[in-house]
């Protein structure tokens, strides 16, 4: 019986109880592990609600301010007030893109003052001259190899119309210099109308190279070639790389807007 007591008091009750000290720190963990991932549960939730909020909230402002944008060029043509016709139009052009900025710039063309349907019609005739140049970018496909040469390359050098004829000058000294160094693919010399270039996709301004995450080597070799160029005109000049946004290999695009 001694012997039965002193198993029970030394062996058994502390196994028991290192057992149950075990058992309670696991479960104590494990309870912690579901705690914690709950929490990361819940706030991942919470931040997709934030997420979808923003996003609701952003798309409301969006479309409040294109409805501002509406009534204000609506109010404009009502009143026959040529200077806000031109405000709203202005608006129009750097505040606004896509189909709504086409209609918007429609409505002042067909409701305008003589001056404002006249402007308004250029300045669409341009862009759409414009766009049409630019579907040649991506309709004309190149077969070469890898190890092509910079000068395979097809080349538009921009110039911007609110920089005026310096900037068609140099932009011409530029793609001139291109087709005398051996420039075999398609060089022109182009011009940024003022209100393609107030998009959110373009908004240039000094001198920039647009290149493709492969084309840095032939950029760079642009970007020097423009610089010597301009600099033998008495023109200094430092073009900027800058990444492009459009997938159109074998293709640069540099932009003289000073």
């Amino acid at each position: 019986m001694r012997k039965f007591i002193w198993l029970l008091q030394n062996i058994f009750i502390p196994v028991v109880t290192i057992g149950t000290a075990t058992m309670v720190a696991i479960l104590n963990f494990s309870v912690s592990k579901v705690d914690q991932d709950l929490k990361q549960q819940i706030a991942s939730v919470d931040l997709s609600i934030k997420e979808a909020k923003n996003d609701r909230e952003k798309l409301n402002a969006e479309r409040e301010f294109n409805f501002k944008i509406y009534d204000l060029v609506q109010q404009s043509i009502e009143q026959g007030n040529e200077k806000k016709q031109e405000v709203a139009k202005q608006f129009v052009l750097v505040m606004v893109d896509g189909e709504l900025r086409n209609r918007l710039l429609g409505v002042l063309e067909a409701g305008g003052t003589d001056t404002i349907k006249e402007e308004t019609a250029t300045l669409l005739r341009k862009e759409e001259h414009f766009n049409v140049q630019q579907t040649a970018i991506f309709s004309m496909p190149k077969s070469m190899n890898d190890s092509f040469d910079w000068e395979d390359l097809d080349y538009d050098v921009f110039w911007c119309e609110r920089s005026g004829e310096i900037a068609k000058t140099q932009a011409g000294l530029i793609a001139n210099q291109l087709k005398s160094e051996g420039a075999k693919g398609r060089v022109r010399v182009r011009e940024l109308p003022a209100s393609v270039n107030a998009k959110s996709n373009f908004k240039v301004s000094g001198y920039t190279i647009r290149m493709g995450k492969s084309e840095i080597r032939q950029a760079s070799a642009l970007k020097e070639m423009s610089e010597q160029v301009l600099s033998s005109q008495g023109y200094v000049t430092e073009f900027n790389l800058q990444p492009s946004r459009q997938k159109t290999r074998w293709y640069l695009s540099a932009y003289v807007c000073p």
